[in-house]
């Protein structure tokens, strides 16, 4: 229910809206829903609807910002080269066409109304408090985007979000169902194994030499190296560029000056709550039950204030908190609906609150920490404005350098000493590399500078690649230093491995029958004369060893027919055996653990539903993705 309380005020609608204006195709180009032309390469179509290369392209982009801002200096971007990942992205644009067409012809609506409530209560449409035309207009007019298109994006959005709720609405796991769901989960049994691993039937494996003769004749294409070739390139990017850049103090301490509101941290609080929940639909008299009940539980922590952490547990409404006693942590006032901020911000430090409602419910408010608002010190963000102002020179630099890096390594074609002489870059050579990519050199991976890599005029021409962007304000150009065609490895420089591979899957082979013919055994009440382990006891978390493949039947295993016995192959080619022997039940678990279960079960339910209705429109609908088109880089 944290989560629900900023919802409104700073979850996923501020983010969508704040995304909506920050980066303009957020949700992947949407506008063209209104306008689908069919211009461009057509990726898919969706019951007539074509999904094209620039759509496509704007989700891509979309995509990379987001894992971009969340990773940080981990981020890969060869990470979207993967074709699984494209693939996905597709996917994500076609299942939302889905949805909009299937909430349009239910009849589901965003209303004008409901529009102008959200979007004057944005804080960044507002001054003073108050929603602003101006600066709506402005802050749109700033990313390039007009009323109509960014209105039209956040309707989309908001339409498949009542699509979503729709099922997080109906979706309620009963409280019995959630505790034998945590006895069975938490339940502990005695188990004793025994491993037949590959090794111990490798003397009993023989393989000829017409077996690897055989073997190497028949699986060719896995012993042919596919075409190499190394390359020399340069690179152009801004943030070499903005490292290289000089910042004056004089220049930090300006800067610093006429944005001083960007560094001024607001007030900030720590509280915990008990929720009484009241939904919209709710009867009058089911409002004053929650009501009255509200005010007892107030009655009771307000009597004995050590009690509210065990209160929260057990009575509050708020699932997500409930489990650290009610605790929400830190928050500012902007990032509560008002109620809730107005009650939180006026109270003193260890006050308990009255009910206070809100669209979420009654909320006795419990204050536990108090930050006082701050302004950082020109010391603590000098090299974060230093960072801001060299990326903002850089940006400049980089516009003007890219012109000169684009034209020297297409009128110079035949070397890449020019550009680098001209903008001072290293050459650096590249390791061996196939189609495919490979070889550490994360730049050169990228899908367009493989295509310019193995072409004609590249390999037959020996001239460089046109600029290409590998990522943002990222741009390479190589030439080839050295190829080695395609090459079938001669027999016996792979003998050996080929002799090594028949025999360890003639012998695993071998284990997994001799385990079954155990188990068989086994379970006919014979003894084979294996060597158990030493008892052990296993839980479904924890259980060291044990493949998931034999996870489950040791713990499906029926009591009345102990001991029994379970057999799986390992990932290893090892098969393992096992002896179930004894059933430990867990203590009955406390309202609390059950009760956020059940929030959790209940979510993936409404999850599992949602996936199931989606499934039934794309089985529905009319959809033909063009995977050729796909995997083409775009120009």
């Amino acid at each position: 229910m944290l989560d629900a309380i900023r919802e409104r005020a700073q979850g996923w609608l501020a983010k969508v809206i704040l995304a909506l204006i920050t980066i303009p195709f957020m949700l992947w180009g949407m506008e063209s829903y209104f306008n689908n032309t069919g211009g461009g390469d057509v990726l898919a179509s969706v019951d007539g609807y074509k999904v094209t290369r620039p759509e496509f392209d704007r989700a891509l982009k979309s995509q990379q910002q987001e894992m971009r801002a969340s990773m940080g200096a981990a981020y890969d971007p060869a990470m979207f080269n993967d074709p699984k990942i494209r693939q996905s992205i597709l996917d994500g644009i076609i299942n939302q066409h889905l949805i909009i067409n299937a909430a349009t012809k239910a009849g589901m609506v965003v209303t004008d109304a409901e529009m102008a409530k959200i979007i004057g209560s944005l804080p960044a449409f507002q001054e003073n408090g108050q929603f602003s035309q101006t600066r709506y207009e402005q802050a749109l007019r700033q990313q390039g985007m007009s009323i109509g298109q960014f209105e039209n994006q956040l309707r989309q959005e908001l339409l498949i979000n009542d699509v979503r709720s729709v099922f997080q609405a109906s979706s309620i796991f009963p409280s019995n169902v959630a505790a034998r769901f945590l006895q069975a989960y938490e339940q502990k049994r005695e188990i004793s194994t025994v491993k037949l691993t590959p090794e111990q039937f490798l003397g009993q494996v023989h393989v000829g030499a017409a077996d690897i003769q055989n073997w190497y004749n028949a699986h060719k294409a896995d012993y042919t190296l596919p075409e190499q070739a190394r390359f020399q390139y340069v690179v152009l990017s801004q943030d070499a560029l903005a490292s290289q850049i000089k910042i004056s103090d004089a220049e930090i301490k300006q800067y610093y000056d006429q944005n001083l509101a960007k560094y001024s941290e607001p007030e900030q609080r720590r509280a915990s709550h008990i929720l009484i929940a009241v939904k919209a639909s709710d009867s009058v008299q089911q409002r004053a039950a929650a009501k009255a009940r509200a005010e007892a539980i107030y009655q009771q922590v307000k009597a004995n204030p050590a009690s509210f952490v065990e209160i929260a547990k057990r009575e509050s409404n708020d699932t997500g908190s409930a489990l650290q006693g009610g605790d929400l942590g830190w928050f500012s006032r902007k990032a509560m609906v008002k109620p809730f901020a107005d009650a939180a911000f006026a109270m003193r430090n260890g006050a308990i609150s009255q009910p206070v409602l809100s669209e979420f419910g009654y909320h006795i408010i419990e204050l536990t920490g108090i930050k006082p608002g701050r302004t950082r010190s020109l010391e603590e963000v000098k090299t974060e404005i230093e960072r801001s102002l060299q990326e903002q020179k850089a940006g400049k630099r980089f516009a003007d350098a890219a012109e000169t890096f684009s034209n020297r390594v297409y009128e110079q074609s035949d070397s890449l000493k020019p550009v680098s002489d001209a903008l001072k870059l290293q050459i650096t050579d590249s390791g061996w590399i196939s189609r495919k990519g490979g070889g550490n050199n994360g730049l050169l991976g990228n899908p367009k500078m493989l295509q310019a890599l193995f072409s004609g005029d590249v390999l037959k021409n020996k001239r460089n690649t046109e600029a290409i962007e590998v990522s943002p304000n990222t741009l390479v150009s190589a030439r080839l230093l050295e190829y080695k065609p395609a090459a079938l490895q001669p027999l016996n420089t792979v003998h050996a491995a080929i002799e090594q591979q028949l025999k360890r899957s003639q012998a695993v082979a071998l284990a997994e029958k001799q385990g079954k013919q155990n188990l068989v055994e086994l379970r006919a009440g014979k003894e084979p004369g294996v060597k158990w382990s030493a008892f052990q006891l296993i839980t479904r978390q924890q259980a060291t060893g044990l493949s998931p493949a034999l996870l489950e039947p040791v713990f499906s295993a029926a009591e009345q027919n102990f001991p029994a016995y379970a057999g799986a192959e390992d990932a290893d080619g090892s098969y393992t055996l096992a002896r179930v022997t004894r059933v430990i039940a867990p203590p009955p678990a406390d309202a609390a653990k059950i009760k956020a279960l059940q929030g959790q079960l209940s979510q993936l339910t409404a999850q599992a539903d949602f996936t199931a209705y989606l499934a039934s429109l794309q089985s529905k609908a009319k959809i033909e993705i063009r995977s050729a088109s796909l995997d083409k880089v775009a120009e």
